[in-house]
């Protein structure tokens, strides 16, 4: 079964960017304008299997 996960407080500040969060989502790991920058801060953080995501521009309700 999927267990739903509030990100509203970790997101908090990160609008219109790309997120690479931690494999167990309770830290971000890298931020970017673009994807590929997101993931290699990701990786320099010695994080192997980040979650990627972009946040919306208004942040409100977001469901990933």
């Amino acid at each position: 079964m999927v267990q739903n996960v509030d990100l509203r407080e970790i997101l908090k500040g990160y609008s219109n960017k790309w997120v690479a969060l931690s494999a167990d989502n309770n830290k971000v790991v890298g931020v970017a304008d673009n994807p590929s920058e997101a993931l290699e801060q990701a990786h320099k953080n010695k994080e192997q299997n980040p979650i990627l995501t972009k946040t919306p521009e208004n942040y409100g309700t977001f469901i990933l």
